[in-house]
């Protein structure tokens, strides 16, 4: 199954491993490595996080990491990583199934 991560995701992440970069860049990176093959890691069981509390699908699913939470969709041969989400951002309020 292949992982794709939407454009706003990345954006997101992005500013959060800026943030960790600040004060910790060693933390920053390891941060996103760890968190990236977390997210590759999902391929193998698709299914094994909670549905989401946010959308009523089951194929949208809610991985949690370090406090954030990482929204995804499984679709038939694809995984779309979605939004990440923590106290300061929003959670998208549509998706595209």
């Amino acid at each position: 199954m292949k992982i794709k991560f939407d454009p706003e995701f990345l954006y997101l992440l992005t500013e959060q491993i800026d943030i960790i970069a600040l004060d910790k860049p060693k933390a920053a990176k390891t941060f996103k490595q760890e968190f990236f093959d977390k997210c590759r890691s999902l391929a193998e069981m698709p299914y094994r996080c909670r549905k989401s509390i946010y959308y009523d699908d089951e194929r949208v699913r809610d991985m949690i990491y370090k406090g954030y939470t990482v929204v995804y969709v499984i679709r038939e041969d694809e995984i779309i990583i979605l939004s990440l989400i923590n106290h300061q951002n929003f959670i998208p309020e549509s998706i595209d199934l």
